[in-house]
């Protein structure tokens, strides 16, 4: 008899408008100055930690493929985020980005939910027992398409105890 390994449980965050100030319309934290979280980000995070939740981050980062930001600033960026976490005791653990315009039609740019099965497969997790927060219609579509429960938030300050009771957590 094979016994399969247990499956994670997750919650997908997009980045930014959710975990961090959205940028202005057609434009891209380019910069370390430039990326300010929202308030409530950091204790969402570190509760869901502690539920024992994996927190992923999948984000579209366009800004790439334009030539406005490079691949190394966006990862050096999730390492700096880690960083800020690490002061409160949390962590995401994992970050998927699409670095594609939207002509490239690549699987993994939201509304594709290519991130999302990326990560589960990658890291065992169970999508139809795992969230996604997001602040576009295409996060919604994205999680919904991958078999996730979806959260969709509309303001930068993330309310915590409805998020939590909203996931049943």
């Amino acid at each position: 008899m094979k016994i399969l390994p247990k499956l994670n449980r997750a919650v997908f965050f997009d980045r930014d408008g959710v975990l961090n100030k959205k940028p202005s319309e057609h434009d891209y934290v380019k910069n370390f100055d430039e990326f300010f979280w929202n308030q409530g980000a950091q204790e969402l995070i570190k509760k869901i930690n502690d539920l024992g939740f994996k927190v992923i981050v999948v984000s579209n980062q366009r800004g790439v493929a334009r030539g406005k930001m490079t691949a190394d600033f966006v990862e050096k960026l999730h390492i700096r985020m880690n960083y800020d976490l690490a002061k409160t005791s949390a962590h995401i653990d994992a970050f998927y980005y699409c670095p594609h315009d939207l002509a490239d039609k690549c699987m993994c740019r939201k509304p594709a939910s290519g991130m999302f099965l990326y990560a589960a497969k990658e890291l065992g997790i169970d999508l139809e027992n795992s969230f996604a927060i997001g602040d576009n219609d295409s996060d919604t579509i994205a999680a919904v398409a991958a078999g996730c429960r979806s959260i969709k938030i509309t303001t930068d300050t993330l309310q915590i105890e409805k998020i939590l009771s909203t996931l049943n957590l």
